[in-house]
């Protein structure tokens, strides 16, 4: 996985995500509320488009919303531009 603007590329172990995670979230964060009906598709779209590390889901922050929280703002341009075309289906 590549870290940032890293061009070396290695995998991260579970306590280093967390470690990772926890520095990032501490500072710059973007954050998008979503239906909680989506929260499944999300999670499956994250996975596949995002490095683990980078991203970060707060289940029920308000009713029947979740908040995505995600280190990179391209990161959460691109999960805005699916997010726009699934909920206009």
């Amino acid at each position: 996985m590549v870290l940032g603007q890293r061009t070396e590329t290695f995998i991260m172990t579970p306590q280093e995500i967390v470690d990772y995670k926890r520095r990032w979230m501490g500072t710059a964060r973007h954050e998008t509320k979503i239906h909680s009906d989506y929260h499944r598709a999300t999670r499956t779209w994250l996975k596949d488009h995002v490095p683990k590390q980078q991203w970060h889901i707060q289940k029920w922050t308000n009713v029947y919303e979740s908040t995505v929280i995600f280190e990179d703002k391209n990161h959460q341009d691109s999960y805005l531009h699916w997010y726009g075309e699934k909920r206009a289906r």
